[in-house]
């Protein structure tokens, strides 16, 4: 981090390693002597959250844009009927997020009782 982005922050390189790059709160960081059961439960659940969070955040954001889409149409059906398909299809897309993580977790989960 170059000198002048540390004074404007207030922080040195050394602080900012120990108290916000934290790398037990990632996968590797967290392993170190663990079993390859846990190892394995880790990294999926590192990957299926950040696929959750990235795909939830764009589904909303699709809500968002749908919305302005639909309130700055002004009367012109054409927009309208457009907004509203950005509105569903992002309703879907949220609820079809939604329903994979419940299945994935789930199979994960099962997978790793059975083995167990």
């Amino acid at each position: 981090m170059p000198f002048w982005v540390a004074d404007a922050f207030g922080i040195s390189v050394t602080d900012f390693e120990h108290e916000v790059y934290r790398p037990e709160n990632l996968p590797a960081g967290r392993l170190g002597d663990a079993t390859p059961e846990t190892k394995i439960n880790d990294i999926l659940g590192f990957a299926t959250d950040l696929i959750l969070y990235a795909s939830g955040s764009v589904a909303v954001l699709m809500l968002i844009v749908g919305g302005i889409r639909y309130i700055s149409s002004l009367g012109n059906q054409e927009a309208m009927e457009g907004a509203k398909k950005t509105i569903k299809f992002a309703a879907i897309g949220l609820f079809a997020v939604i329903l994979a993580y419940a299945v994935v977790t789930n199979v994960i989960d099962l997978i790793f009782r059975a083995t167990t």
